[in-house]
């Protein structure tokens, strides 16, 4: 029998796409869903394959101050199951994981930002206390993560979120995989690299050396020349992006155009940054490789967990084992999209 697992993510936006990506393709939540949905589709057309994954989001619009409540948080170690094709009323799903968007903001200029400081305070909060909950973020989603579970933490108090000293990261880049990220994730397995849009200008970093190794269990899931840490990954806990696989070549082009004209970038740099973004949209990328990879991180499907999303070796009985384990997990980086002083 056929069946299908429900996921219900909770997506944070932390901004709100420049108008012209506004009109055409709506809030970055609107995006997620829809790429992650696609995703979710491709995967269920794997030879063997006798579940598929449904995909449910709700947006919160983080940027004017709304967060989940924590009594909407899964605290069971599965996601619900149900007959393949049986509709469920999916807000009444427990939030299964949560997506923090991009944003212009800056991880480190909390004190600026009203905004900020909440939403550092609910990731810790999420990661201490609720252990079925996965989390993941994108360019400034990335950064907060590292700021809020890594910059505090005595294991790793020379993870940082900073400026990017060589200025910022613009246009399809290729990021060179780890080893241990691709054996979690069997769809990577013979892949090198992902080639994602990029457009940042902040990074998360090790102060002593960038490409210093980050505190086990975490891990760096590859780099760029111009940004060693292009993501972290905790098994079974989070995953993150310095790029954008939700961003194509229009989506990339129209923020960067927007951008340099909001914060005054040489004409110069624009036109470099638009030529390195390209028309190489489908084929040209593999921001479709990472989506499946998201949702497969979502659904419990990475290489160190079993079909349930547990690892293997934790005590299912014990929370206050999970809640150790989870915060020696706890120490890795954070980052911002386009700082608002860029």
């Amino acid at each position: 029998m056929r069946t299908q697992q429900h996921l219900h993510i909770a997506v944070l936006d932390v901004d709100v796409p420049v108008p012209n990506v506004y009109y055409a393709r709506g809030l970055y939540s609107t995006q997620f869903r829809k790429l992650l949905r696609a995703a979710a589709g491709r995967i269920a057309e794997d030879e063997g394959r006798d579940e598929d994954i449904e995909i449910h989001t709700t947006a919160f619009d983080t940027l004017g101050g709304n967060l989940p409540s924590l009594a909407s948080l899964s605290t069971q170690p599965t996601a619900t199951v149900t007959k393949a094709g049986e509709v469920i009323n999916p807000l009444a799903l427990p939030i299964t994981g949560i997506l923090i968007t991009g944003s212009v903001a800056s991880t480190y200029g909390a004190e600026y930002q009203s905004w900020v400081a909440p939403l550092l305070e609910f990731i810790t909060t999420v990661y201490e206390q609720y252990p079925h909950v996965r989390i993941f973020g994108s360019c400034f989603g990335h950064q907060a993560l590292a700021e809020a579970l890594l910059a505090g933490s005595a294991s790793a108090n020379e993870v940082k979120v900073g400026c990017c000293p060589d200025g910022k990261e613009a246009g399809l880049a290729q990021v060179e995989l780890t080893q241990g990220f691709v054996d979690a994730f069997p769809c990577l397995r013979g892949k090198r690299a992902l080639r994602l849009q990029m457009i940042h200008g902040d990074w998360v970093t090790v102060e002593s050396s960038p490409e210093k190794a980050l505190p086990s269990p975490w891990m760096n899931i590859g780099g760029s020349k111009p940004c060693p840490i292009q993501g972290l990954y905790c098994p079974g806990r989070v995953l993150s992006y310095q790029g954008h696989f939700e961003f194509d070549s229009f989506v990339n082009r129209e923020t960067c155009v927007d951008f340099g004209g909001r914060l005054g970038w040489a004409k110069e740099l624009v036109e470099q940054y638009v030529t390195a973004i390209g028309d190489v949209d489908g084929s040209g990328d593999d921001s479709k490789l990472a989506a499946e990879v998201l949702v497969r991180f979502f659904a419990g499907e990475d290489g160190a967990h079993d079909k349930q999303g547990m690892i293997k070796a934790q005590d299912e009985k014990s929370m206050g084992v999970t809640r150790l384990i989870g915060g020696l997990v706890g120490q890795l980086m954070g980052g911002s999209w386009w700082p608002s002083k860029a």
